[in-house]
């Protein structure tokens, strides 16, 4: 039986929209892997996000620093089943927010 798996990296929080039509792509219990830069979890990176977000849209091309991912996810109808939220080694956090993680349609 053929698996079914996408991988976003960077590219939910420039087109939201197209999360949107992986469940008309997909078969109920197929996974969606998923990585993706977003908001960060500790308030006061958060609130610096949200300060440079409308100047990080102009400068690169519409990416969003404040995407909240798993909401994002389960807005689109898939049910998290796990996720791991973190700071990229090497990025500055406001930058570095990730989350890595695993959802089911």
């Amino acid at each position: 039986m053929p698996r079914c798996l996408q991988n976003c990296t960077r590219g939910l929080g420039v087109q939201p929209t197209s999360l949107d039509l992986l469940p008309q792509q997909r078969r109920p219990g197929g996974t969606l892997h998923f990585v993706e830069h977003g908001l960060a979890p500790d308030e006061s990176v958060a609130r610096w996000q949200r300060l440079l977000e409308p100047m990080q849209k102009r400068l690169f091309g519409g990416t969003h620093l404040t995407t909240q991912i798993v909401a994002l996810v389960e807005g689109s109808g898939f049910t998290i089943k796990e996720v791991e939220t973190f700071y990229e080694e090497g990025d500055p956090k406001v930058l570095g927010a990730e989350s890595l993680g695993v959802a089911v349609l």
